[in-house]
């Protein structure tokens, strides 16, 4: 779903079409990070445009009333700020779907 003739892209509506809640719990397990504030969340989407992040977090915020935003990284990359003010809905999201390994990962209420 993310290449298009072998180019790694991202096409409109692919999260609105295709990621649920279980998708979301994977996508963080692999690609998310929680932050020292145990609440906010990065989602390392550092392989994409900012366009692409744009999309990206656009449809996030549509399909799951969340409230992230694309932020820079390290000064060269761009990922998604899922915000503290989030924790609450990401964790009624993902944590009945995160693996136990990975709980460390779901925003502290």
């Amino acid at each position: 779903m993310f290449y298009v003739d072998s180019v790694k892209t991202i096409l409109p509506g692919i999260i609105l079409e295709h990621i649920t809640g279980i998708g979301l719990a994977y996508w963080i397990m692999s690609d998310g990070s929680l932050q020292n504030d145990f609440k906010s969340m990065i989602l390392h989407t550092q392989s994409f445009t900012k366009a692409e992040n744009d999309i990206l977090s656009a449809e996030l915020n549509i399909k799951f009333g969340l409230h992230s935003r694309v932020i820079p990284h390290k000064g060269i990359y761009w990922v998604i700020l899922i915000p503290s003010s989030d924790a609450a809905l990401l964790y009624e999201l993902i944590s009945p779907h995160m693996i136990p390994h990975f709980k460390y990962k779901v925003p502290v209420l």
